[in-house]
């Protein structure tokens, strides 16, 4: 019998990030990654001064990323370098929300 848990990182695994459906596969650290994007997320925030914030929050499966990525770490996602903000992790996998700043 699966469990609640299994059951969710399945679930996880073979529909959200299938590429049928919502996922993709994306470049991380130069690396094959399947992701979803959270598609809800303004694409640019103005910060200050002719500053912008680009906010982009992914989700990937917690086994997929080794080491497990960390707050305010750089990181190189499709050639372009983004800043960690946050690391969340639900039931077997990674919420990652990332910014980067441009002019």
């Amino acid at each position: 019998m699966t469990t609640f848990k299994e059951q969710i990182h399945k679930d996880f695994k073979n529909t959200f990030l299938n590429e049928n459906e919502f996922g993709r596969v994306c470049l991380w650290n130069g690396k094959e990654l399947k992701i979803v994007e959270d598609a809800r997320l303004e694409n640019e925030l103005n910060q200050t001064q002719g500053v912008n914030v680009n906010k982009k929050i992914i989700y990937c499966c917690e086994t997929d990323l080794n080491p497990r990525p960390r707050a305010y770490e750089a990181v190189e996602l499709d050639g372009d370098m983004w800043e960690i903000v946050e690391v969340k992790n639900p039931i077997g996998h990674l919420v990652i929300t990332l910014i980067r700043r441009t002019s």
